[in-house]
């Protein structure tokens, strides 16, 4: 099934009442002829000017209008595509989000109250007590497992349809279903068992709850999986590359390319591994949560129990003590989860961008493609700003969901029917910016040559390593005697040495002192980014992180 068929074959046709331009929209030019006589040519000349001003003026207006109405008739008539699309996740950018359609659209709403519904009335042939719902045989079983995985967009469309009658969602879905089991026999006995003893939430909160299952872990996590073995690859690569380090943007002790970017990796991998481990939890358990419905028919039931099995066999965690809806806590943890591991990587794309503005990456140029309208030279570092804008704008949704979602009135109230539409929306920018990070780091050239010049110019580093060594043995004032040495004065290689050599220190001390470089002063980081897989639990280029939500 192609999820974006639908969408771009309504194309918005370019024809002159679409031009928003009025000089477009106007096809014919008018020519005001003035009769000048000889001896007032100035004044006819002035007249001839204010006249044709005149009429511009006129001409312009008119347009005008015309082009607002034009725009108001039209506007009804625009179908959704990609340049109709008010969300750039539905229009620019729908080719690299397409991939959550399944789940977290409109169709993968009524797709998994489908799957629900059709579950529940399963689960209820398998109570002995329901003796009204018997045990369906394996045809009845095989109709209704057809029904789920065959769905389609048509489908989807026929629930639409109803629901434009009903003017419920859920009570569409009910309709579809005894419709559709209407020609199965043994199914047609029992339709009013669909939906039975539910309210609209049972089969929601589910819905959601699978929804975000599935799209985290078919979409979501393979991409974040990517983007963090891509930083184990630059780290790995670039493990023993030096780099001068900038602690307030000034100088700091040297460190290694490759550890800083393990750094990164590191630090997502944990958020990732926090993500995975968030329970993604159901209820089932009525108008309030207390099961009256399901007790008043068949009291004989332990409820709890079965609503338990039922939620836990679609690979959900149960929540027991619920209202009418599930408590969402859930979701803001999870939504959270997200935007630390989205900060992380907002850190990492505001660092590359200040290496790339150093020079220590340059990035590989495409044939054709240009950086800038006037300034032809510019390669600019768009794919890492594209991936923070789009990280904020994540951020933002996701954080609204999280403050807004576990609050609701009493035992329900219907502000979060509206905002759960919405989540797709900021898993949607979260996707578009890891891919736009990965793209960037595609294009990443590590420019050593630059990187060994700023070591070069930075030998005051040394001074960290020289007072600690004095410390050690006892020379007075090391940090001070240093500081003079180095704070705010040019320092290079022989007035280190020079210094080195004036100190009251054992030989050997003095040795492995003067062998000291700024390349060469880089500490345990060198070890520290060849081992980075080992940090982020990858074992043979493949990420073990379990469980999945």
């Amino acid at each position: 099934m192609e999820f974006g068929a639908a969408s771009s074959s309504r194309v918005l046709s370019g024809n002159k009442f679409t031009c928003i331009s009025p000089v477009s929209s106007t096809s014919t030019t008018r020519r005001h002829q003035v009769s000048v006589h000889p001896t007032s040519l100035y004044h006819h000349q002035q007249q001839q000017l204010f006249s044709n001003a005149c009429f511009q003026i006129s001409r312009r207006e008119s347009a005008l209008k015309k082009a607002v109405k034009m725009s108001k008739d039209d506007s009804r008539e625009y179908e959704l595509s990609s340049l109709t699309a008010l969300s750039p996740l539905d229009g620019r950018y729908w080719g690299k989000v397409k991939d959550l359609a399944p789940y977290m659209s409109e169709y993968g709403l009524i797709y998994f109250r489908v799957l629900v519904e059709i579950k529940w009335l399963l689960k209820l042939s398998q109570i002995p007590e329901v003796i009204e719902v018997p045990n369906f045989s394996e045809e009845a079983q095989s109709f209704l497992q057809v029904l789920i995985d065959g769905f389609s967009m048509d489908d989807a469309l026929e629930v639409k349809n109803i629901e434009k009658v009903t003017n419920h969602d859920v009570k569409a879905v009910e309709y579809f279903l005894k419709q559709k089991c209407q020609s199965q026999p043994e199914i047609a006995k029992v339709l009013e068992f669909f939906h039975f003893a539910c309210t609209s939430e049972d089969i929601n909160n589910l819905a959601h709850a699978l929804m975000l299952k599935e799209a985290i872990n078919k979409v979501m996590f393979p991409v974040m999986d990517k983007l963090i073995k891509a930083l184990c690859t630059i780290a790995k690569d670039n493990a023993h590359i030096s780099m001068l380090s900038r602690t307030h943007g000034q100088p700091a002790s040297p460190t290694t390319l490759g550890k800083e970017m393990s750094v990164f990796a590191v630090r997502l991998s944990r958020e990732r591994q926090a993500i995975s481990q968030v329970e993604i939890m159901g209820k089932f358990a009525g108008a309030v949560g207390n099961y009256n419905a399901h007790i008043s028919a068949y009291p004989e039931i332990n409820w709890h129990q079965i609503a338990e099995e039922f939620v836990t066999s679609l690979g959900l965690s149960f929540n027991p003590y619920v209202t009418q809806i599930e408590t969402h806590d859930y979701m803001a943890t999870l939504f959270y989860a997200f935007i630390r591991f989205n900060n992380i990587l907002i850190d990492f794309d505001r660092d590359v961008w200040g290496y790339i503005s150093l020079g220590y990456f340059k990035q590989i140029t495409k044939a054709g493609e240009i950086g800038s309208s006037t300034m032809p030279h510019k390669v600019n570092p768009i794919d890492f700003e594209n991936s923070e804008g789009n990280l904020g704008k994540a951020n933002e949704d996701l954080s609204f969901l999280s403050m807004k979602l576990p609050i609701s009135r009493w035992q329900r109230d219907l502000t979060d029917s509206t905002v759960l539409r919405n989540m797709g929306g900021g898993l949607g920018h979260s996707l578009l910016a890891y891919k736009s990070a990965l793209q960037g780091i595609g294009k990443l050239q590590v420019n050593e040559a630059r990187l060994s010049d700023d070591l070069n110019h930075a030998w005051e580093v040394l001074a960290e390593p020289i007072q600690t060594v004095m410390r050690r043995y006892g020379v007075p004032e090391p940090y001070e005697k240093l500081k003079e040495l180095t704070r705010g004065k040019t320092v290079n290689n022989e007035s280190i040495r020079e210094f080195i050599l004036g100190l009251e220190l054992p030989e050997e001390a003095k040795f492995n002192l003067l062998k000291l470089t700024p390349h060469s002063y880089v500490g345990a980081a060198v070890e520290l980014a060849r081992n980075v897989d080992a940090a982020v639990n990858l074992v043979n280029g493949k990420k073990v992180l379990e469980p999945c939500i």
